[in-house]
C-alpha cells in the first residue's frame, strides 16, 4: 500500500469547503438586524463542526466587505478566507462574487488544498452557479445542500414566473437546483420527499442549541400573583405568525399578557398596537441575545404561532431552541417536527385550524398552575440541551457527511455530470 497515498486521501476526505452568509468576528454587533437567526446558526454549527472536519469557508455578505473591528469578538461570528459581496446592483456583484470563487477554489486545489466534501447553506444565484461549475470539473467534491428553507418546494409555480425565471440572469427554480446535489441535511422534516424517489442521501436536522447560553435559574422572576404572562421573540414577520398570535390573543377575555421582543418589518406597527393596549408590550430590538434570553425567563409561556404559509414545512423554527434553553414553557404548532423536538412536555395547537386552536390552547394555559407550566419548562430544557445540543448534532453531520463522501470515493472521486 501506498501509504503516502493512503494519508493524503484520508486528508481530503475530512476536507469541507462550506459556503454560507455568516457574518465575520465583529459584524454581527454593526449590523444587527440583519440576519440574526441564520448568523447564529452557522456560527455555532461551525464552531461544532472545526474539531471534526478541515474546514475552510466562504461567506457571502449582502453589504460592502471592509476591515473588520479590531476589538471584535473571535467567538461573535465566522472567520472565512474569503468573502464576497451579493448587493446592489445585484448583476455586477453576483457575477463578480462568482469569478472570485472560481479563482480562489482553483488556487487552493493547485495549492494542494482539495476539498472531499463542500456543504452549501440554502440555494441562492451565487453558489448554485458555482455548484453547477463545479459539478462540470473533470474532477469534483460531493456537494452537499445545507437546506434550511425554501418557499418554492412542494408549491406550484405559476408558468409566467416560470418563464421569467428561465431569462433571469443566474436564477434557477429551487426544484431545479437541488437535483445537482448528492445529498442533503434538511432542517425541514418533510423535505425528504424532494430526494428520496431519486435515491438521494437525506439528513434530517432541525438544528441545536448551545448548553451554556442558557441563563441561571437566579434570573427566572415572574412575580407571584401576577397575571400569566405569555412571550414571544425571534422575527417580527407575517411568516412567523406574531401579528396573528398579537390578535388572537387580544381578542380574548384574559387576564393574561402577551409581551414581545425582536426585528422586522412589523415593528412599527406592534410597537403602535403596544402603546394603545396594556395587555401588549412591545420591547423592540434587544442589544443582545443573552438580553432576550434573560427577558423570557420572567415569561411563563413562550409561543411559536408559526403558521402554515408557503414553505413552512422546509424549514424549522430556530427558535423553539432558544426557547428551549429559557427553561419555560412552549406552546407551538408542529410544523417540521416540533412535537418530536419538544417532546411530550410541549404544549401544541393545530395550525390548520389555527385561531379556534390557538385561542382555545390560550385560555387552557392561562388557567393552568404556574408550577405546573414551570415544570414542564424544565423538562423541555433538560431533554433539548442533551438531545439536542450542537455537540450531539455536529456529530451526527460529521458522520453522515463521512457516508456520502465514502460512498462518493467508492470507485474513485466524483467526475463531473
Amino acid at each position: 500500500m501506498n501509504l503516502s497515498a493512503s494519508s493524503h486521501d484520508q486528508r481530503a476526505r475530512s476536507r469541507l469547503l462550506y459556503l454560507g452568509f455568516a457574518f465575520p468576528p465583529g459584524f454581527q454587533a454593526l449590523h444587527p438586524g440583519v440576519n440574526p437567526a441564520g448568523h447564529a446558526f452557522e456560527t455555532q454549527m461551525l464552531t461544532a463542526l472545526r474539531p471534526r472536519l478541515e474546514i475552510r469557508s466562504v461567506g457571502l455578505l449582502p453589504f460592502a466587505v471592509r476591515e473588520a473591528p479590531r476589538d471584535a469578538d473571535l467567538a461573535s461570528g465566522v472567520p472565512h478566507e474569503i468573502l464576497l459581496e451579493d448587493r446592489a446592483p445585484e448583476i455586477y456583484f453576483r457575477w463578480r462574487s462568482i469569478r472570485l470563487l472560481k479563482q480562489q477554489y482553483l488556487r487552493w486545489v493547485a495549492a494542494g488544498w482539495e476539498p472531499g466534501l463542500v456543504l452549501v447553506y440554502n440555494l441562492s444565484p451565487v453558489y448554485n452557479h458555482f455548484v453547477r461549475w463545479l459539478r462540470r470539473q473533470p474532477k469534483r467534491p460531493a456537494l452537499v445542500l445545507l437546506l434550511l428553507d425554501s418557499s418554492q418546494l412542494g408549491e406550484p409555480m405559476p408558468p409566467l414566473k416560470r418563464l421569467r425565471y428561465r431569462f433571469k440572469p443566474l436564477v434557477v427554480p429551487d426544484e431545479a437546483m437541488i437535483a445537482e446535489f448528492d445529498a442533503c441535511i434538511g432542517l425541514g422534516r418533510e423535505s425528504e420527499r424532494y430526494f428520496a424517489p431519486r435515491g438521494v442521501p437525506f439528513l434530517w436536522m432541525p438544528g441545536a442549541c448551545t448548553p451554556e447560553r442558557a441563563p441561571r435559574p437566579a434570573t427566572e422572576t415572574p412575580i407571584a400573583g401576577e397575571p400569566l404572562c405569555f412571550g414571544y421573540f425571534g422575527a417580527l414577520a407575517p411568516h412567523a405568525g406574531v401579528m396573528d398570535l398579537v390578535r388572537v390573543l387580544l381578542a380574548e377575555p384574559l387576564s393574561a399578557r402577551l409581551e414581545v421582543c425582536g426585528y422586522g418589518k412589523l415593528s412599527a406597527a406592534l410597537g403602535r398596537l403596544a402603546d394603545g393596549n396594556p395587555r401588549l408590550r412591545f420591547h423592540g430590538l434587544l442589544p443582545a441575545a443573552s438580553d432576550v434570553l434573560r427577558l423570557a425567563r420572567t415569561w411563563d409561556v413562550l409561543v411559536n404561532p408559526r403558521p402554515a404559509v408557503a414553505g413552512a414545512s422546509n424549514t424549522f423554527p430556530s427558535k423553539l431552541f432558544e426557547y428551549a434553553l429559557c427553561g419555560r414553557a412552549i406552546l407551538s404548532t408542529r410544523l417540521s417536527g416540533a412535537d418530536t423536538v419538544l417532546g411530550d412536555a410541549g404544549y401544541f395547537f393545530d395550525e390548520r385550524d389555527f385561531d379556534r386552536s390557538l385561542a382555545a390552547m390560550l385560555m387552557q394555559l392561562a388557567a393552568t398552575p404556574r408550577a405546573e407550566l414551570h415544570e414542564r419548562g424544565q423538562r423541555i430544557r433538560e431533554r433539548i440541551t442533551q438531545e439536542y445540543s450542537w455537540q450531539k448534532q455536529a456529530s451526527r453531520m460529521a458522520s453522515f457527511l463521512a457516508a456520502v463522501n465514502t460512498s462518493s470515493r467508492a470507485g474513485g472521486s466524483f467526475r463531473g455530470s
